[in-house]
């Protein structure tokens, strides 16, 4: 996978939902994301990105006040409206510090689960003559399968780091990971780094 035509995705890493501090977090990833190290990991892996070049693009979803971009009636919609859950500009909304974004690495606004839901993100790419993405981030189940599923469908060849994803539960998180194992690449941070080195 050529150091030139792949970006690194980090994804939905906000305090709202990784923080036990946060409604998400504290309803029951905070928890996973903890037994996991996933921000430990995810904050490695970065670093170790940078210095090889990769193109790192974070991804965060967040809503208008009153969240008009979700559906009216859907169950998780009105959880996120009732608790005014990831609205701009608001600590839940912001990038866990750990893994913040550093000048000039873009950061794309989705209005939904996939990383590609009303966003630019694909334009980014195809811009930057991007073929190869690398998927990290919170939950695997949501954010990670969705974006696995478009970016199959829209041609691009993806890689999933499952030690830098967390679900709810282990099962949940397995689920999407026997999926998204069909589609293209699952393997772990450390072994993904070896790869590049590789050449």
């Amino acid at each position: 996978m050529p150091n030139a035509t792949t970006a690194l995705l980090l994804m939905d890493l906000q305090n709202e939902i990784v923080d036990p501090k946060g409604k998400i977090g504290a309803d029951g990833l905070a928890g996973p994301v903890a037994e996991r190290k996933v921000i430990e990991r995810t904050a490695d892996l970065l670093r170790h990105a940078r210095t090889r070049g990769i193109k790192v693009i974070h991804v965060v979803v967040c809503y208008r006040p009153g969240h008009p971009e979700l559906p009216r009636k859907a169950p998780l919609a009105e959880w996120f409206r009732g608790d005014e859950l990831l609205v701009e500009g608001t600590w839940g909304a912001q990038i866990h510090p750990l893994v913040a974004p550093l000048a000039g690495e873009p950061v794309v606004t989705k209005r939904g689960i996939s990383a590609f839901a009303h966003s630019d993100l694909d334009a980014l790419l195809r811009s930057s003559g991007i073929t190869n993405v690398v998927l990290a981030g919170v939950a695997t189940r949501f954010v990670v399968e969705g974006t696995a599923r478009d970016a199959f469908d829209r041609g691009y060849q993806y890689v999933v780091l499952e030690d830098c994803c967390a679900s709810s539960s282990p099962a949940a998180h397995d689920a999407a990971i026997a999926f998204m194992s069909s589609l293209g690449e699952v393997t772990t941070s450390e072994a993904w780094l070896k790869s590049l080195d590789a050449g």
